[in-house]
């Protein structure tokens, strides 16, 4: 587990060669310095990489003389040179080279004299790297052990253009990589020109790495050294200025006598030490010299010594990465939503603007020679508006309704929900849902596809969920309005109406969804269709069968005769005492619904949850095999338990 605080607070042992270059410049003035390069803890140890800045020639720090302290406890550790372990620390250097106009001639021979003497006489398992910036930055060679590829690269550099210094500060801190201990060297003769970055954008990337920067300053103004000394700063490293460029090549070999000069610490703490947090100091020995530094950390807890594997318990995560750490996407997430919030305000104005318009030529249309609407505007217009976009949408929408024979059921449901739309209507918008919710989670959520994913997958199913649950409730509806509905027509037939007569008066007087049904059903009876015909329509888009028998009641009194208001009151009596008993069923299987919907949802929501916020708590389950098997079970059971539960709920009346 990387103890980020603890990186940003430490001092890099890489960048040092930035510091360095100081004593070459000013060796009288520079005092030796001990560094805590990185943090990190490894099972019930935290290994410490500790290494000292502006040592004497020929002074190393000696491993015998490492003492840890905890607020002033000494803890048990152990030190070995870095260099001499069988398994070394991963250690990873950027050069980063100013090649702007300014550099050259005398001061870029310069700067690649001390590369080369940097590459000769580091240790060969550090990996360097190599950005050189001028009008823009470029990573010229990744970290890499290959020191004849590095030289290489520095020998065909050249100096020309302006200085991107903000752009290379970000890419060099980008391009460093996961290695325990990371650094830049940043070498400049100038001031920041052009670029894309801003220095609040490179001081924010340098923090966020974690990695020791160190700015060389060669022959810049001291007035124009504010913006190094804030990348340095954020860096945890320090800003040297020289105009002497001959001084770079002593500097460099002395920053590699640094790097070779690491210590790796381990502390072991003891049971009563672990997990305790606060200042963890390291001090050490260096010929007559004592150099120290110290930084916050939390010491890892003591496993049980009988105990395999790897330790129990919660344990840390990264954080998690979403809009709030990509400030970048922010505009694009606020843009796409101003967009969907525009299209759909246009798709209102337009709807409102097309229903006043066609009630004011209703209206108007009595006067007309024809004394109609036009037809063409009928055959045109749709419920997302008149424009040409709108029509060829939904022009295009039908033709796969066609093609794949969705009509039918689309068209169905429509009608049994109440929604004045087409299927080709219908299809467009759960499209777009689908596809707009999966855009606007793909950019919150940073780019990751998971979120995505899910919200392309709710976007499929909410729009069906809605139109089966608004169906469902206009059914409901349909029912409950039933009995009165039948007792009425009946009464008006006793009071001498005729049957569409009695259909008109439940028209007139009822409420939708039945007056909406039975309204339909007069204007196709006006239009030649017999009215038992017309009446079994409505029953087919409820999907009711009690008025069904209430079809085939009206018919047969129709074929064989008799009293047909005696027959539809005892019908209506029946209906009410089946929705009483129907009502009653609801609420004595109230909890049973309640329980079977928490204990359903509970673990997909929770899943979903955990996906968007902190996917490493469940990466195991699609990264290992054992993973997939627990999924596949965990979905059989859950499967088993909801529809055991929906069986034992579901009570037929």
């Amino acid at each position: 587990m990387r103890l980020g605080h603890a990186l940003r607070a430490a001092a890099g042992p890489l960048a040092a060669a930035g510091a360095l270059v100081l004593l070459a410049v000013t060796p009288a003035l520079a005092e030796p310095e001990g560094r805590i390069a990185s943090l990190q803890s490894v099972g019930s140890t935290l290994e410490i990489v500790f290494t000292a800045t502006d040592l004497p020639p020929d002074t190393s720090l000696d491993p015998a003389s490492v003492q840890v302290s905890l607020d002033g406890t000494a803890l048990p550790s152990a030190a070995e040179p870095i260099n001499s372990r069988t398994t070394t620390v991963a250690r990873t250097s950027m050069l980063t080279m100013d090649t702007s106009g300014s550099m050259k001639g005398e001061r870029l021979d310069s700067a690649k004299a001390a590369a080369n003497a940097y590459l000769d006489s580091v240790p060969g398992d550090v990996s360097v790297g190599l950005v050189a910036f001028a009008d823009a930055a470029s990573v010229v060679v990744q970290p890499t052990t290959d020191r004849r590829e590095v030289r290489a690269a520095v020998a065909g550099l050249t100096a020309v253009g302006a200085t991107a210094l903000y752009d290379a500060t970000k890419l060099s801190v980008e391009s460093l990589g996961t290695a325990e201990v990371r650094s830049v060297v940043l070498l400049t003769d100038g001031q920041n020109e052009g670029g894309s970055t801003t220095l609040e954008q490179a001081v924010a990337a340098v923090e966020a790495s974690g990695a020791t920067v160190d700015a060389v300053a060669i022959g810049t103004d001291p007035a124009l050294l504010a913006p190094l000394e804030a990348i340095a700063a954020a860096g945890n490293g320090t800003v040297i200025t020289s105009t002497d460029t001959a001084q770079l090549t002593d500097a460099f070999n002395q920053a590699a006598a640094t790097i070779t000069n690491q210590l790796l610490v381990t502390v072991t703490p003891d049971e009563s030490q672990g997990g305790l947090s606060g200042n963890i100091a390291v001090s050490a020995q260096a010929g007559p010299l004592v150099v120290a530094d110290s930084a916050f950390a939390t010491l890892p807890t003591v496993s049980d010594p009988g105990a395999t594997g790897t330790e129990y318990g919660p344990q840390p995560v990264p954080e998690a990465s979403g809009l709030q750490t990509r400030s970048g996407l922010l505009p694009w997430a606020i843009g796409l939503l101003f967009v969907g919030l525009a299209i759909l305000l246009a798709i209102a104005l337009t709807t409102a603007a097309r229903a006043r318009r066609s009630t004011v030529k209703s209206r108007l249309s009595v006067y007309s020679l024809a004394g109609r609407q036009p037809v063409k505007e009928a055959e045109t217009s749709t419920s997302l508006g008149d424009s040409g976009v709108a029509r060829s949408a939904v022009e295009l929408a039908g033709r796969v309704v066609q093609k794949r024979d969705l009509e039918g059921v689309l068209g169905s449901k429509l009608e049994a929900a109440g929604l004045p739309l087409k299927a080709a209507e219908w299809l467009l918008i759960h499209v777009g849902i689908a596809i707009g919710l999966g855009l606007v989670l793909l950019l919150l959520f940073g780019g990751r596809l998971a979120p995505a994913l899910i919200g392309l997958a709710i976007g499929l199913i909410a729009p069906w969920v809605y139109l089966s649950r608004k169906e469902s409730k206009r059914t409901a509806r349909f029912l409950e309005q039933m009995p009165d509905t039948l007792q009425l027509i009946a009464g008006s037939l006793s009071a001498g109406y005729s049957m569409p007569q009695a259909v008109d008066t439940v028209v007139r007087e009822g409420q939708p969804p039945m007056s909406t049904e039975l309204n339909r059903a007069l204007v196709e009876t006006r239009l030649g269709v017999p009215m038992e015909d017309a009446l079994e329509g409505i029953a087919a888009r409820m999907r009711s069968e009690d008025f069904a028998w209430v079809v085939m009641a009206i018919r047969i009194q129709r074929e064989v005769g008799g009293n047909l208001a005696e027959v539809l009151t005892t019908v209506a009596a029946t209906l009410r005492e089946r929705e009483r008993l129907r009502r009653q069923v609801r609420v004595l299987s109230a909890e049973g619904r309640l329980s079977a919907w928490i204990l359903g949802l509970l673990p997909v929501v929770f899943a979903i949850y955990l996906i968007f916020v902190r996917p490493e708590y469940i990466s195991l389950l699609v990264t290992e095999p054992l993973g997939w098997v627990m999924i596949i079970v965990g979905a059989i059971l859950l499967l088993a338990g909801v529809l055991w539960l929906r069986k034992a709920i579901k009570v037929e009346v």
